[in-house]
């Protein structure tokens, strides 16, 4: 090891604070989502590298602290980890499609902006997916994404 090397110990001390803040990210999130079917995507674009991207399915029965949620843990767990990225490396984004009760279809963003998400305006996230490849859908909202208090940075 060189003089610049972490101990593996000390590699996890410095990486436990930002992996406890994107597991309280993704956890407030999915707890603020609302009721319907929900996917969330994470993606991080690293300079010379391939994008790193995840994305986790979950359900929400119930509002406010009556809500129920279930997903796969696994899924979860790696849109944390990419969450944890975008947050070390100060780069990416966070995209929330939902299928509600009602069958309405909206999308949400936010982008990681100074190791935070910042929430995107719904005509921001309409000419995020305008810009991208792929079918449109006039039968999709894009909606304001809401505050995720716990990805502030500390």
């Amino acid at each position: 090891m060189g003089p610049n090397s972490l101990s593996s110990s000390q590699a996890r001390e410095r990486l436990a604070p930002v992996t406890a803040r994107a597991v309280d990210t993704v956890t407030d999130l999915m707890k603020t989502a609302g009721p319907g079917r929900h996917l969330i995507t994470t993606a991080v674009h690293p300079r010379n590298s391939e994008p790193v991207v995840a994305y986790a399915w979950f359900d929400v029965v119930g509002e406010g602290t009556d809500a129920l949620w279930s997903g796969v843990y696994a899924d979860a767990a790696a849109v944390t980890e990419v969450v944890a990225l975008a947050f070390i490396i100060a780069k990416g984004s966070v995209v929330l499609g939902t299928t509600s009760p009602t069958g309405e279809e909206t999308v949400r963003g936010w982008v990681v902006d100074g190791h935070a998400l910042r929430p995107l305006t719904a005509d921001q996230v309409r000419h995020a997916f305008q810009e991208s490849p792929g079918p449109a859908s006039d039968a999709v909202t894009y909606r304001t994404a809401f505050p995720v208090p716990a990805s502030a940075p500390a």
